[in-house]
């Protein structure tokens, strides 16, 4: 899938990856990163076949989790391959290219400073690997000024390394991949029921997959997907239904805000989780307002961690709902609230009802 994403160069990076291992010209270390789960599993698996060529499992080595030593990935990328061309390494969610974030959000037991020494010890090993050996970095979060993440880049220039970026498409690009999933098995889906489906499975193209994978097998013998089976079938994302939340409140609903409330707490949403979204969402709003008129959606998309489209589509329009006052306001109350809740100081549940009631005014 061609995606195009302002600011990103994964449709060109993504081409060059499938020329390259159409050709067998092979690099030696690749890193996949970015928010696209789908994606960035989609490629490590097709590089590790490439990779592998006829080679089996025995020249394969993977780890998983902060607890990945350089020093044994150091040693198995120098072992020579067993009856093939090369020993393929592969290295997922290990927070060596984020590891200040990473020590306390992935699953191992080394601390944010031991996590950077593995890092700047495969960092220095980077520009020696050998031609036998290919490493496959597989992580969601990266931090570009650290040195791990550098000496890739730099093994970029020079042809012996690719990142590929895997950021969420164009709103275009993702209607024609998930519609495509549909078409391919068998199905055809109406415009309107599309954006329908959109907007319950959100952006996550891994989420999107295995919403229209259930939808597939509940219009078994159709041909058409329909609204009433999107509907039937799918569950909004909560993240989704939260910001549906926030409009209610700015829109003075307070009805319709607290029964989208009760809807998250029937499907068994913990308030914690709620009240922790809502000052999340509350905080995008926030900066977005603050960067608005000085830099571009996509950019702004970037430092918020949101697709450039839903900025623009989504969250600007509900600017308008709210003055700056609202917003820091609403903002300070659910970060109080959330402090206090995780404190033992108020009950969760009953702090994000007070903020609906408090902030949605008139019924």
């Amino acid at each position: 899938m061609a995606a195009k994403k302002t600011g990103s160069d994964f449709a060109a990076n993504q081409r060059q990856l499938n020329e390259g291992l159409a050709k067998g010209e092979f690099r030696r270390v690749y890193l996949l990163c970015g928010e696209q789960a789908y994606l960035r599993l989609q490629n490590r698996d097709k590089l590790v076949k490439a990779l592998l060529g006829d080679g089996d499992a025995m020249n394969l080595s993977r780890y998983s989790g902060s607890d990945v030593s350089a020093r044994d990935v150091i040693d198995m990328a120098q072992t020579l391959p067993f009856f093939a061309d090369r020993r393929v390494v592969v290295i997922e969610n290990s927070g060596l290219l984020n590891p200040k974030s990473a020590a306390k959000s992935v699953t191992g037991s080394k601390t944010a400073a031991a996590l950077a020494e593995e890092a700047d010890r495969i960092a220095d090993f980077v520009p020696q690997i050998p031609d036998t050996a290919a490493i496959v970095l597989v992580e969601e979060n990266t931090d570009k000024r650290g040195r791990l993440y550098k000496s890739i880049a730099k093994s970029q220039k020079d042809g012996t390394g690719l990142i590929l970026e895997c950021t969420t498409p164009e709103e275009d690009d993702l209607r024609a991949w998930a519609s495509g999933i549909f078409r391919r098995s068998g199905f055809t889906i109406g415009g309107r029921t599309l954006a329908l489906f959109l907007s319950y499975a959100g952006e996550d193209m891994m989420n999107i997959a295995g919403e229209a994978e259930k939808l597939c097998c509940f219009c078994l013998g159709q041909r058409e997907i329909t609204e009433q089976a999107v509907k039937a079938v799918c569950s909004p994302r909560i993240r989704d239904r939260i910001f549906d939340m926030i409009e209610a409140i700015a829109l003075r609903d307070r009805k319709k805000a607290l029964g989208i409330y009760m809807d998250l707490c029937a499907l068994r949403t913990a308030p914690q989780v709620i009240l922790t979204l809502m000052r999340r969402q509350f905080g995008q709003l926030v900066k977005i307002r603050e960067l608005s008129g000085k830099l571009p959606d996509s950019e702004i998309a970037r430092q918020v961690g949101l697709p450039p489209f839903v900025v623009t589509k989504k969250y600007k329009p509900a600017l308008r709902m709210y003055t700056s006052e609202e917003l820091l306001d609403a903002l300070e109350e659910c970060t109080r609230a959330d402090y206090e809740s995780k404190s033992g100081k108020i009950d969760a549940g009953m702090a994000v009802e007070m903020i609906i009631v408090r902030h949605s005014g008139r019924v």
